[in-house]
């Protein structure tokens, strides 16, 4: 029988909604990212549960070097434990990271910059470019197949519902291809992206010359 009632829009997917992704809601807990070596620990242990020493030996450090960042990472509750067991009256253990992507809420945006976070972020994403970069295959730059498939820094002009759009977008291929912690597909291959869109210096006014004096 005809109806004239629309169908319900579906709502777009957010942090909250992605599998695997998690919302940093505290300024204590975002603390816990502002040290690269830290971060490379989370990005490792996203892949699959390891050990100190099995990632000690991945970012060429000694396992007494990383007890410190696991234990604030554990304390932060963004890794785990998954196993314990006795190797020569020691006990080992093997850790996972808690989820596979981070996101922080509105709430701690102010303690984003004093935290170091974004330091060390960048820090991290700059030296993982550029091994990606000093690897390239005979696959061109920004081509399928390259180890850095995609490259670019561009300027938007967006309305307050275009901005909208964008997350939606964005969020959607999250949603769509986004590493939920299980086993890597056969046939594809692991990408780190960091996404961030913000306004042009031009469009913050005064705020932006203030705080560049």
């Amino acid at each position: 029988m005809p109806t004239n009632k629309r169908a319900k829009k579906q709502a777009p997917p957010t942090p909250h909604s992605i599998a695997g992704a998690r919302v940093v809601k505290d300024a204590e807990t975002l603390k816990a990212f502002a040290d690269p070596t830290r971060i490379q620990i989370l990005m490792l242990l996203g892949d699959g549960p390891k050990t100190v020493k099995d990632v000690a030996a991945m970012v060429g450090l000694l396992p007494t070097r990383l007890y410190y960042h696991f234990k604030i990472l554990e304390r932060a509750d963004l890794i785990k434990v998954t196993r314990r067991r006795m190797v020569s009256g020691i006990e080992e253990r093997t850790y996972a990271a808690t989820a596979t992507s981070w996101t922080p809420s509105p709430e701690v945006t102010t303690s984003l910059v004093p935290s170091g976070v974004i330091d060390a972020l960048l820090e991290v994403v700059r030296a993982e470019l550029e091994l990606a970069l000093r690897v390239q295959a005979d696959v061109p730059l920004g081509e399928p197949g390259s180890p850095v498939p995609v490259f670019s820094l561009t300027r938007l002009a967006l309305s307050d519902d275009d901005a909208a759009e964008v997350q939606r977008r964005l969020e959607a291929i999250i949603l769509e291809f986004g590493d939920t912690g299980g086993k890597k597909p056969k046939g594809k291959r692991y990408y780190n992206v960091l996404l961030a869109g913000y306004q042009a210096p031009s469009e913050l006014g005064d705020a932006a010359a203030k705080e560049a004096s």
